[in-house]
């Protein structure tokens, strides 16, 4: 990564128009003879020149980082989903339910069940019509042990099921789903409950060291999310008790608030097959059918180049004064099962895709001459049946022709916003693009649903 923190604050606005406004006081010839002027010569209105443009050259590329954080999340995602575009994607979720007080059961309880109980987050990727085959597994070591987790990492689990369960889910709504577990299991845990054996989370650690959620192996259904949080996802032992006034139900429940996500592709068969391993090189859209790819979870991001916005330095004078980045989805692409993202944002880098750095460390979104971060919404045109983002180019395109040398700043294109709330060596910490599948597939200008287009507006004049 490169600290860069000035690269749009370099404003050329104000440089250029006093350099447009120096040219037209040249051209104003004032030869003073005493007190009379004997001519004012006035600047020729031919040499000044407003244009319009909307077929700048604009490049993509797709390109994926290493991996993307996906421990810590308030959202554990379970499901394995085939996209037609993006292959196969498959989420599974690690957690582990702790305790702050001893387990005590009472004496005369009489066992009845150990259930999981997850409650739906509002989120799901793919056919929610799709029934699903979700397995909870019990882990073999500790999570806590290590500090942070990445989309590729597991934890290893016992080979056989705690409890599964087939379901069409209901992510939509504010319902649990539950999923009973191992008797074995929760006998056991009732038993010890009875014996004062669970009295510190170190004894339920040792017993339980944490949970897997995972999918069924040929599944092609959707992906759903879950709410990990204290109140939301949890064990609960059921038992009851029966006394003069008849029996009574009771529960114990093991609350969980740590956890990560798998997730993991497989892009065989797909335009992204080529894709490179480092996100030191990016795939171009000519190489992968004329489109380019963004998909949360796995960390692929498309970069836009505007190679051709060098033309416009052949002019020295001439100032941007506005332009528009437009973005829009294949529209093949989009379906009720598979949404546009809501919002896109942008970031600078390098010509290696490394990010430049603000002042605080962290990756440098795209900004006006203001400073105000430009995102772009998605937008959808009923009237002329069209959708699409736009972002404002118009202080970057400034910065641009104002610098020296030739461009070679990217823009990289994304679900979310980085963590700056968290800690900069993590950016991407519980954010929309590290805890969901988002994706969006972008035409290039060769594509015969071209997606990308630069509307630019520029003012130059012509030196004599």
């Amino acid at each position: 990564m490169k600290f860069n923190s000035h690269f749009l604050k370099r404003s050329s606005t104000v440089f250029r128009l006093l350099i447009i406004w120096g040219v037209t006081a040249s051209l104003t010839g004032c030869e003073p003879s005493g007190d009379e002027i004997e001519a004012i010569v006035q600047p020729d209105v031919d040499d000044f020149a407003v244009q319009f443009s909307d077929t700048s050259t604009v490049t993509l590329s797709s390109l994926a980082a290493d991996s993307v954080m996906t421990g810590g999340p308030s959202r554990l995602l379970v499901g394995r989903n085939i996209d037609p575009y993006f292959g196969k994607y498959q989420a599974t979720a690690f957690f582990q339910p702790t305790i702050d007080n001893a387990i005590v059961v009472p004496q005369l309880a009489v066992y009845d069940s150990l259930t999981l109980s997850l409650q739906y987050d509002n989120y799901a990727h793919g056919d929610t019509t799709v029934a699903m085959n979700i397995a909870v597994h019990k882990l073999l070591e500790d999570m806590t042990t290590k500090r942070a987790y990445y989309n590729s990492n597991s934890t290893p689990y016992e080979a056989a099921a705690l409890g599964k369960k087939r379901v069409v889910p209901t992510p939509r709504s504010s319902g649990k789903l539950s999923i009973r577990l191992s008797d074995k299991l929760g006998k056991q845990i009732f038993d010890m409950g009875k014996g004062n054996l669970l009295p510190s989370n170190t004894e339920w650690i040792d017993l339980i060291k944490g949970l897997a959620l995972i999918p069924g192996a040929t599944d092609n259904g959707p992906v759903i999310g879950f709410t990990l949080s204290n109140d939301n996802t949890s064990i609960q032992l059921h038992y009851h008790l029966t006394g003069d006034d008849g029996i009574t139900k009771d529960s114990t429940v093991i609350k969980t608030n740590t956890g990560y996500n798998q997730i993991l592709g497989d892009r065989k068969g797909t335009q992204l097959a080529k894709l490179p391993t480092t996100s030191r090189l990016s795939l171009p859209s000519a190489q992968s059918g004329n489109m380019s790819f963004i998909q949360s979870g796995l960390a692929v991001v498309t970069r836009v180049d505007l190679p051709t916005i060098k033309e416009l330095k052949l002019n020295p004078y001439t100032v941007v004064n506005k332009a528009f980045l437009r973005v829009s989805p294949l529209k093949a692409s989009v379906t009720n099962f598979y949404p546009a993202p809501s919002t896109l944002y942008a970031y600078l880098v390098d010509k290696n895709n490394e990010y430049y750095l603000g002042a605080e460390g962290f990756p440098e979104p795209l900004r006006n001459l203001r400073g105000e971060i430009i995102t772009a919404n998605y937008r959808v045109d009923l009237l002329n049946n069209t959708a699409y983002y736009e972002f404002d180019l118009s202080g970057y395109l400034t910065t641009v022709l104002a610098a020296s040398g030739d461009n070679t700043t990217g823009i990289l294109l994304r679900t979310s916003p980085f963590n700056t709330e968290f800690d900069r060596s993590v950016p991407d910490y519980n954010t929309e693009f590290s805890k969901s599948a988002a994706r969006l597939v972008i035409g290039d200008q060769r594509n015969s649903d071209p997606g990308i287009k630069l509307r630019l507006y520029y003012t130059s004049v012509n030196v004599r």
